[in-house]
């Protein structure tokens, strides 16, 4: 019920809450000059009450709008600090593609680099059957995804 207010234009609503309370407050002040006119004299209580409920009236109003412009002032705030993490998650979130693109690139660095000298090496021990240090270490570097040293 309360979206309609969104319609109107901020400074329309605060001179009405305004404009309610000050029409309470005078109404109310008002009340005291009524007893120097007798003809007004039996309706000074009920402007007196008519005032007091304006006011208080005025008051809930004027609370009420106060709120509301708090929560659209933290409203701004927190979209505004939506965007800007927003901005930073898509630098950080590029950060982590080139990381990857990086690390995908040194993996078949090492792959080429570690079948080139298994070629070179394995060829050597071919025939006699035997597994030498030389290829465990290839091996395990490949295991690894290291550079051979």
């Amino acid at each position: 019920m309360m979206w309609f207010l969104s319609f109107i234009p901020d400074s329309w609503l605060n001179l009405a809450v305004l404009s309610i309370l000050g029409a309470g407050v005078l109404i109310y002040v008002l009340s005291y000059f009524v007893a120097f006119i007798p003809t007004l004299i039996p309706a000074k209580e009920p402007i007196r009450i008519i005032g007091t409920l304006l006011v208080v009236a005025g008051v809930y109003f004027y609370g009420s709008y106060d709120t509301e412009m708090s929560w659209r002032g933290k409203m701004a705030e927190q979209t505004t600090a939506i965007e800007k993490a927003f901005e930073q998650s898509k630098s950080a979130n590029a950060k982590i593609e080139n990381d990857a693109k990086e690390r995908v690139k040194v993996i078949y660095k090492n792959a080429t680099i570690i079948k080139q000298y298994i070629d070179r090496e394995v060829i050597k021990y071919d025939e006699t059957c035997k597994i030498p240090d030389v290829v465990v270490k290839a091996h395990n570097a490949a295991a690894k995804n290291e550079a051979i040293k």
